[in-house]
């Protein structure tokens, strides 16, 4: 059991199997491939490709002889010499690697069977020797036919630019100045590893020794030079932006360091400041860029209710936190230290800012006049998730740590490049304090981009990957009114144009915001805590629904995002045409003030709503379950959370049809503190403790041992099963595709309707000599998942738990149709890398409730584990 847990603990789900797993299969039947239509038109496919190839070659020797005539004339040339072009590829045949013969790095892997390349032979000779080849059908021309065309870069800048610098790409001008976020690929033509060895293809063990220690030196080889490659580009950049014609400078250091074997540096970012003529040579020129984006503005709503009101005389004792009590980083606009609500549980001997011009000030100056503040709120929230308590003693759960990064206007300077400000500030805590939770109430001004991971997002999930934290991050916030200029249509621009709430929150104006779409953070939406209405004015929601400036999911890759929602306010608004929207104390969450500034100021007031006041409250969340259990990793904690979470009774009672959209709105639901910690006497949750590994091409078997009493044929009690898997895996920016994206992607089976554990095992483990007994029993069609494991599933269509990287489902099955032992398989899947040694970490929980709540399965639950004689594990093949 765990550890610190009182009354219905946790308990520990035992490791049965660790075999290899059966593969993925093929099917979809005989259909012809582009490949081999093309193979059966050799003259008419091998002439087009090569025509266009030497068009582009011609193209280079053009562009590459004004550039000499601009060197003579002393304007200084500073691109680099290599020669882009964009494939379309056959997407059922071609493998990237196939372009590494060819002499062509991989830039980007696109959507829609299209890739960036480059290469620095321009005559592009080896490609035009395997189109030769491949017409006259001689060996080595096979990849021309999986080549379906080839695309003029400068036709096509939208592959490069994000969709707000597209629609904008024909108003560049020349003269003026752009602050713009550039990504640059930097693999190479070597993508991947090479095939590990395996000693059944050696006669003799002296052979496959040899071919052993190869591989190795051919590995260490390639990672150095990734590297090497890595710093050449960075100065290939430094260069070109700084070339006098641009009037250009880097604002943001490159945050790529220096990789070990378990980092793939295969691109880096930076923000740069480059004039028009620049910005365009860069996106038509410049070999290895991927990715020229806008820079991400900070948005934060700021609607305060008309008559602030709150509590001056609180007059509770805050205790502080035990010494041992989990670290939570504040990441905001500071913290009022001071503030009696808060000062016992600040960590303020590791207080920081990093703001360049306000180095020391690391009060939270949001809203000088009197406003509250936006970071001594948050950092509220973390403490009293529900109510702000008016007397008594009450004890701190956690110690708040103060990371100041947003200026008194809660924006973020220019001259700060969020994704390297973050490395840097969760790099100081966790290396200096140990810190391993941090709230980032944070988001971009726009909806989220869906093509490639963005830097920030992406550094999220790196870091996350390579130390044990958790980020919880806010979704996002839709602007009420249009009184500033924003990316988003506003929720008045809605309500005007026809759209209703909660309809128009699935629009795309409304989707969530940088850097929410992140995989391995969790992201929080918000919904109502009360509904209000008098003469005047009406809330737009309900208690419990999607707040009306809440952003939506699906996220990047439609990855369910939100993940969970808390309370975050409501608005209301007037029967005037257009309706004027405002906040009220109604319906607006409590929380910490701050009290700088001038005039008098409340200590608590229910005077703001966002995304950021419901982030902080599971954050609390966060830090209980790490006072709970502290030698737990941050994965578990995140399981823990999201297993915890439901949906609210109006959610439950929607048609799978409109289902969808509530998962796009609330994810998986509320979650709730007890839940997550403990359970009840009807209500037992079993989860892995410790680190657990997997490769991919594994599988690890679990298993749950059912009492009789639970079984028996006589009883029809309905029990809720919730399954929940959290991991995490290297990210890989350039590419645009969520298998390609992490090194090992996971996803999580188990036992159908009446099937006993031996079938289970037969459907999901590759062991040929596993037995199955004769009357063992095969069992029926799956549970009545509610999101099932494919995007066709029979419940909510379009979506599918095995996207992201916590995948939750849940159903309510009959206690009679589940067998002696319940099994679940966690199954690893190779990504984007191949190396036999990659293993990624990984927590699940599972938990069965009965509905009925005089039903005690817990103590039988229980007690049938102890009398499971425990089967060894089978040891797969040492790599």
């Amino acid at each position: 059991m765990v550890q610190g847990s009182q009354g219905f603990p946790h308990i520990n789900l035992t490791l049965t199997h660790k075999e290899p797993a059966k593969s993925l299969g093929g099917g979809g039947g005989s259909k012809e491939t582009q490949t081999e239509i093309n193979k059966n038109n050799r003259q008419g496919h091998g002439s087009k490709i090569k025509n266009i190839v030497s068009s582009v070659v011609d193209d280079w020797r053009t562009f590459k002889e004004e550039q000499e005539k601009e060197q003579q004339e002393n304007k200084q040339s500073t691109l680099p010499d290599a020669i882009t072009l964009i494939l379309e590829i056959d997407t059922e045949t071609f493998d990237l690697d196939d372009l590494r013969t060819s002499d062509i790095a991989i830039i980007s892997e696109l959507e829609d069977g299209y890739i960036i390349g480059a290469s620095a032979d321009t005559n592009l000779s080896e490609l035009q020797k395997k189109i030769e080849n491949f017409i006259n059908n001689q060996r080595g021309g096979g990849v021309i036919a999986k080549i379906l065309n080839v695309l003029d870069k400068h036709q096509h800048p939208e592959f490069i630019l994000s969709p707000k610098l597209s629609e904008e790409w024909d108003q560049i001008r020349d003269e003026q100045v752009y602050v713009v976020e550039v990504g640059i690929s930097c693999l190479g033509t070597t993508t991947k590893l090479r095939e590990y060895p395996e000693q059944k293809n050696y006669k003799n063990r002296e052979n496959y020794v040899k071919a052993l220690n190869k591989w190795i030196e051919d590995r260490n080889l390639t990672y150095q030079e990734w590297d090497d490659l890595a710093s050449q580009r960075q100065e290939d950049l430094s260069k070109f932006v700084t070339n006098p014609r641009y009037h250009g400078e880097i604002l943001s250091s490159f945050i790529e360091d220096t990789p070990q074997y378990s980092v793939v540096p295969d691109s880096f970012s930076c923000l740069i400041q480059i004039s028009g003529l620049g910005l365009k040579d860069l996106v038509f020129n410049f070999p290895y860029v991927f990715e020229v984006a806008e820079k991400d503005d900070i948005y934060e709503p700021f609607l305060p209710d008309d008559e602030i009101s709150g509590g001056k005389n609180v007059l509770f004792i805050l205790e502080s936190p035990d010494k041992k009590s989990p670290n939570v980083c504040i990441i905001d606009s500071g913290i009022q230290e001071d503030h009696p609500l808060l000062k016992n549980a600040i960590d303020s001997n590791n207080s920081t800012s990093w703001i360049p011009s306000e180095i020391n000030l690391t009060a939270d100056m949001v809203g000088k006049e009197g406003n509250g503040g936006h970071g001594t709120r948050v950092a509220g929230a973390v403490l009293y998730p529900k109510i702000i308590p008016r007397q008594g003693i009450y004890r701190a759960v956690c110690w708040l740590q103060n990371a100041r990064i947003l200026n008194s206007d809660c924006r973020l300077s220019d001259r700060l490049y969020a994704p390297s400000l973050l490395k840097d500030i969760v790099e100081y805590y966790y290396n200096q304090t140990g810190t391993r939770i941090f709230n980032h109430s944070i988001a971009g001004d726009s909806p989220c981009r869906t093509r490639y991971m963005s830097h920030w997002a992406f550094t999220i999930d790196r870091l996350s990957y390579e130390k044990d934290i958790l980020l919880i991050v806010a979704a996002g916030n839709i602007p009420l009114d249009s009184y500033r200029i924003s990316p988003r249509l506003s929720v008045k621009h809605h309500l005007l144009a026809g759209r209703e709430y909660p309809d128009y929150l699935t629009e795309n104006s409304c989707r969530i915001a940088n850097p929410s779409q992140s995989f391995q953070a969790l992201t929080v939406g918000s919904i109502t805590l009360n509904s209000f209405r008098d003469l005047s004015w009406s809330s737009l929601g309900e208690k419990d629904e999607p707040s009306p400036f809440s952003c939506s999911g699906l996220g990047i890759w439609d990855t369910i995002k939100p993940e969970v929602v808390e309370y975050g306010g409501d608005i209301l608004k007037d029967d005037n045409q257009p309706p004027t929207l405002r906040c009220n104390s109604n319906t607006s969450p409590e929380l910490v003030r701050s009290t700088l500034g001038s005039g008098a100021s409340p200590l608590v007031a229910a005077d703001a709503f966002g995304t950021s006041f419901a982030a902080p409250r599971v954050t609390h969340i966060a830090a209980r379950l790490a006072a709970e259990f502290p030698n737990e990793r941050c994965l578990l904690y995140r399981a823990l959370i999201v297993q915890s979470a439901r949906w609210p009774d109006w959610a439950l009672a929607k048609t799978n049809e409109e289902k969808y959209n509530i998962i796009r709105q609330i994810g998986y639901g509320i979650p709730n503190l007890e839940r997550a910690i403990s359970n009840t006497p009807n209500r037992i949750t079993l989860i892995t403790q410790g680190e657990k590994f997997i490769k991919a091409g594994e599988v690890d078997i679990y298993q749950v041992q059912l009492p009789d009493s639970l079984r028996s044929p006589g009883e029809e009690f309905e029990i809720l099963l919730e399954i929940t898997l959290s991991y995490k895996a290297q990210p890989r920016r350039t590419r645009r595709n969520r298998r390609k994206y992490l090194s090992t992607w996971l996803d999580w089976d188990c036992s159908k309707k009446g099937e006993d554990s031996e079938y289970f095992l037969s459907r999901i483990l590759a062991n040929p000599n596993h037995k199955i007994s004769e009357d063992a029993e095969k069992g029926e069609e799956l549970f009545n998942w509610t999101l099932g494991k494919e995007k066709h599933y029979k419940s909510i269509k379009n979506v599918s738990r095995s996207i992201g990287t916590i995948q939750k489902d849940w159903a309510f099955v009959k206690s009679y149709q589940l067998r002696e032992a319940f099994c679940i398989g966690v199954v690893g899947h190779e990504g984007w890398n191949n190396d036999p040694f990659a293993e990624v970490p990984y927590s699940l929980v599972v938990s069965f409730e009965a509905i009925q709540a005089d039903i005690p399965i817990y103590t039988s639950i229980v007690e049938a584990q102890i009398e499971i004689e425990i089967e060894q594990p089978i040891e797969i093949q040492s790599l």
